[in-house]
């Protein structure tokens, strides 16, 4: 890529990755809750690949408001695993604990 191109995307913005756009306009304790969210939700895709599905909602929007009223989040982040375990905080071992009992009990499925 030419010089110009490289500034012209570096000025718009366009040379961090889509979810990286404009973090830092955020209090540095919230980017790296963002930073940490990602690696963790990276991580649990590369680990576990077809076999967990992830979501994600954004609280703020109507559709988060709803699923937070629906199972009673209080504390982001919280994780929820086949819709009735929660996991509040970032307790990534008790997460990935669930997580493999789910998968065991899913083999026994008749």
């Amino acid at each position: 890529m030419c010089n110009t191109c490289e500034m012209i995307i570096a000025q718009a913005g366009l040379d961090q990755a889509p979810y990286e756009r404009g973090l830092e306009e955020y209090p540095p304790e919230w980017q790296q809750d963002f930073q940490r969210l990602s690696t963790t939700i990276f991580s649990l895709a590369d680990r576990y690949q077809n076999d967990i599905q992830i979501r994600i909602w954004d609280p703020r929007t109507f559709q988060g408001m709803l699923k937070s009223i629906r199972h009673w989040v209080r504390q982001y982040p919280t994780f929820i695993v086949n819709g009735n375990q929660k996991v509040k905080g970032w307790d990534i071992d008790r997460l990935e604990q669930l997580i493999r009992l789910d998968r065991e009990m899913s083999d026994f499925e008749i």
